[in-house]
């Protein structure tokens, strides 16, 4: 048994008729029409569109508005010409910023910016209940408003503390947090007893350390992440050599892995499938052994706290039993599982093999398409880079919003026309209402949004998914065409089309930019879709008594992602037959599925364990570089003199993580040309066994072989 049984030509059944035999067919037809115009003229139309919602939003955005904090009075720090030299925002009562009011009016504490934040507590209060504490010294060491001077005398301390809060009435030794600064207090800069700050001489100030971790509360996150990014950076600095290195390892063994696989393909993919077995079964003895090695440790059975990542590092999570053990039951099961499937599929891997081989004696033949990628890969960042772009302009288009935050009743008749928290121009107020009633305030809030931004960032959304899928769509249908032209040219080793590759582009360009359009359309849909419900799943988990609402959305949530994944395989494969038949999208889309469920034992057998077996490949890659790269920063390989070149780092598994992440994607990239050949010749191999019966007017194309695999020969074959 292979798995691949002949099919029956000339009988219709309910999936079509099979592929009758054409002569005059040898490959990718030349004569062929552009396909779907009027959605080529709907993507060209959306992006023309694009390009004018990005000059929108860049003529009317500012990101600096998000990149800079702003003090009250609208000015950004560091930025703006009059505090230029004054980078970092100061709350004059940050206590005041635990109000639920912040989120729509913003802190309604006075903001200024200074150049440097606190490094010691001070409490200002009493300087304004009692005159003769207002020394100079104290009025020197206030905190307060641009355009306020604290030394001078005709103003009282009172005045300046507490009737116009003008001064901030206490600061503390504060960090930096993205320009912001924090309260970054310690174990001594508070009595344990009641809970009260202290200032800098040690006495009590009417501040609990709660209230003040309530104001703080989400830009206290900040610090330790700060921390942790400075680390970081570090850490990169120090070790960007072993990475660079690393990552150019996994390139060329990515590369050797696809040239020995022309020779070797049977060999290389039984080594992947066995090597990824016994990787899997020594990682299991490898976590068994440490998890029963920490029994006898003194707080190893402790649970695992996500927080300590940030105070004690992630390396504090190797030394609890309970890592190990997880490790240890997710390497068992997937061993289990890798087990199960070499048993269960043992007999139709030499086919999937013979597919395999088939891939890389096209890929070897065509090694330009080894390089292909990269093209649609770089467009596919630069339109990511772009979306950021005009995401954070879009973000920042708003005018400046000003709000009356303090009128006294004495004040309204002399500031006619203003009411307590409405709106208000600050120049205009100072000169009709502040003038006369020092005690009235106009503060800036934030940035107002122009209405249209929700609907700019939807369009902006929409335009990245549907480049990014039209970009990955089009790579797909280049390499289809060059390898059916491959495929379909019977002898091989003298008629193989000069520039398969650039043939295959021009006609997908010339011709069917329309389909890829329609395509990618389809997918970009079911996204917006699965994004959107994503979204509303998040905001009805935050809600109380919305089990039934959670239930429905999950369901949801699942069906588009099937639909997904169903759709994307229809596409690939709508793509392949667009390229050698030069059909529309539906049509080509129809055929593939027909031929497809006429034989869909054969897909299951063969194409599934192909792109199994070429998925072990990276992952063999990728463990083998990740894995030596551990051993080689943790000092654990045994080589005498090279521990002198091993960066010091903070986070040892920082760099093992980049190393992993990136070598899995180099060898994707690579992997991903194999991928779509091993798709594209298995369509034509069906394709081959329904038109083609091995007599001497209908020859297979198929490798020797593959026919001797599957029981088949030609009657009469001219070459091989």
């Amino acid at each position: 048994m292979t798995g691949i049984e002949s099919a029956s030509p000339g009988q219709k059944g309910p999936y079509g008729r099979p592929r009758s035999y054409d002569p005059d067919f040898h490959g990718p037809v030349h004569k062929r029409s552009c396909t779907d115009i009027l959605c080529a003229l709907l993507f060209f139309v959306f992006m023309i569109g694009w390009a004018g919602v990005g000059a929108y939003a860049i003529y009317y955005g500012d990101p600096e508005i998000l990149a800079f904090p702003t003090d009250s009075d609208g000015r950004k720090c560091g930025r703006d010409p009059e505090v230029a030299d004054k980078k970092f925002l100061l709350y004059f009562d940050l206590t005041q910023c635990s109000s639920p009011i912040v989120l729509i009016a913003g802190c309604p504490t006075p903001q200024v910016c200074v150049s440097q934040c606190p490094q010691e507590n001070r409490f200002a209060v009493p300087y304004g209940l009692d005159e003769r504490l207002c020394t100079d010294a104290a009025r020197r060491s206030l905190t307060c408003r641009p355009g306020v001077n604290p030394m001078d005398r005709s103003r009282s301390c009172r005045s300046l503390l507490r009737d116009t809060d003008d001064c901030a009435p206490y600061t503390f030794r504060s960090a930096a947090v993205l320009g912001r600064c924090v309260p970054n207090l310690g174990i001594g800069d508070f009595d344990e007893d009641n809970d009260k700050v202290k200032d800098a001489d040690g006495k009590e100030m009417n501040v609990t350390m709660d209230a003040l971790y309530k104001g703080a509360e989400k830009l206290g996150v900040f610090v330790s992440l700060k921390d942790f990014g400075v680390e970081a950076v570090s850490d990169y600095r120090e070790s960007w050599w072993v990475i660079v290195l690393a990552l150019v390892a996994c390139m060329v063994v990515s590369l050797l892995w696809i040239l020995l696989m022309r020779f070797v393909a049977g060999l290389m993919v039984w080594l992947a499938l066995l090597g990824s077995l016994a990787g899997l079964i020594g990682g299991c003895v490898y976590t068994f052994i440490r998890w029963r090695q920490l029994a006898d440790v003194p707080g190893a059975d402790k649970k695992i706290n996500p927080l300590d990542a940030f105070t004690k590092g992630f390396d504090s999570f190797l030394e609890l039993q309970q890592t190990w053990l997880i490790f240890f039951i997710i390497l068992c099961v997937l061993a289990t599982i890798l087990l199960l499937v070499v048993l269960i599929l043992c007999k139709r891997l030499r086919v999937a093999i013979e597919v395999i081989d088939h891939a890389s004696r096209a890929v070897t033949s065509t090694l330009s398409t080894l390089a292909f990628p990269l093209l649609p890969w770089l467009l596919q960042l630069g339109t990511v880079v772009l979306f950021t772009t005009l995401a954070l302009y879009i973000a920042s288009m708003g005018r400046a919003k000003y709000l009356v935050s303090s009128l006294p009743q004495s004040c309204r008749n002399v500031c006619g026309g203003y009411v307590f928290n409405g709106t208000c121009d600050p120049d205009a107020f100072e000169k009709s209402c502040r003038t006369d009633c020092p005690e009235a305030e106009c503060r800036f809030v934030q940035y107002e949004k122009f209405e249209i931004v929700p609907y700019l960032h939807a369009y902006n959304i929409f335009a990245m998914f549907w480049s990014l899928f039209f970009l990955s769509a089009m790579g797909e249908m280049v390499l289809a065409g060059a390898f059916s032209s491959w495929y379909w040219t019977f002898d091989k080793s003298k008629n193989l089309p000069p520039a398969p590759l650039s043939s295959s582009m021009g006609r997908t360009f010339r011709y069917h930019l329309g389909t890829l359009a329609f395509g990618s359309l389809i997918i970009a849909i079911i996204r917006v879709i699965r994004v959107t419900l994503e979204y509303i799943y998040k905001k009805c988990k935050s809600k109380p008594g919305s089990q039934v609402a959670r239930a429905i959305l999950c369901c949801c949530r699942c069906c588009m992602w099937c639909l997904e994944k169903f759709m994307r395989f229809i596409n690939r494969n709508a793509y392949i037959m667009t390229a050698t038949y030069g059909t529309n999208f539906c049509k080509s889309a129809r055929d593939a599925f027909m031929l497809i469920m006429r034989n869909v034992l054969r897909v299951i057998a063969v194409d599934a364990v192909c792109d199994f077996l070429l998925f072990l490949g990276k992952a063999l890659i990728t463990i083998g570089i990740t894995v030596a790269s551990f051993y080689f920063l943790d000092h654990r390989i045994p080589i005498e003199g090279l521990d002198k070149f091993v960066p010091e780092t903070h986070y040892s598994w920082l760099p093992v993580v980049t190393i992993a992440v990136g070598c899995f994607f180099i060898s994707s990239l690579f992997f991903s040309v194999y991928n779509m050949a091993v798709d594209t010749l298995f369509l034509c191999f069906l394709e081959d066994l329904e038109r083609n019966d091995g007599s001497e007017e209908r020859p297979y194309y198929m490798s020797k072989d593959m026919m001797k695999v599957l029981g088949k020969k030609n009657r009469r074959v001219k070459a091989d």
